[in-house]
């Protein structure tokens, strides 16, 4: 039995895990480097900064006990072209349990939260080689920005704001 939930503490014990297992999958040597409290106080303070939606599967032993199969970390952002939308930052199925209906079932939650909090519409990377994923949300009707719009990705990282707040 698989179920959906949003709690901290059980998002905050496996997220590490489950991050390091998705950055493993995207082949990233990056390391997560934020701490347990950030993540409480980020996701689970007075003014959260992202949500979880976590997936859990039930011990066949023991029915009290379940664990953590997979996660969706979103939040909301505003585009003034197009308004208000869900980014999803994350989202990852361990492999033992892909192609269950686990991630569609996470989608169309995802989705449901979007339309009841009028966005325009969900954004979310893929890395470029995954090509099974790619093929997967064109499926599900996604568009690829990349091609479609044009766009770059860039980021600062926080060496380089340091010296552009400085200048």
């Amino acid at each position: 039995k698989i179920s959906l939930s949003l709690r901290a503490a059980k998002i905050i014990t496996n997220f590490i895990a489950l991050n390091r297992e998705l950055f493993n999958y995207n082949e990233v040597t990056e390391q997560t480097l934020i701490l347990i409290s950030d993540l409480l106080q980020d996701g689970f303070g007075e003014h959260p900064f992202y949500y979880c939606l976590v997936a859990e599967v039930q011990n066949e032993e023991q029915i009290e006990r379940s664990y953590t199969v997979g996660y969706a970390m979103y939040y909301f952002t505003y585009d003034p072209r197009i308004g208000k939308l869900l980014y999803l930052e994350d989202f990852y199925i361990m492999e033992p349990y892909q192609g269950l209906g686990i991630g569609s079932e996470i989608l169309k939650i995802l989705s449901q939260t979007a339309l009841e909090t009028n966005c325009s519409c969900m954004q979310f990377l893929v890395v470029i080689w995954n090509q099974p994923s790619v093929e997967y949300y064109m499926r599900c009707g996604a568009s690829d920005l990349s091609t479609e719009e044009g766009w770059h990705l860039f980021r600062f990282n926080e060496e380089t704001l340091l010296r552009m707040a400085a200048e």
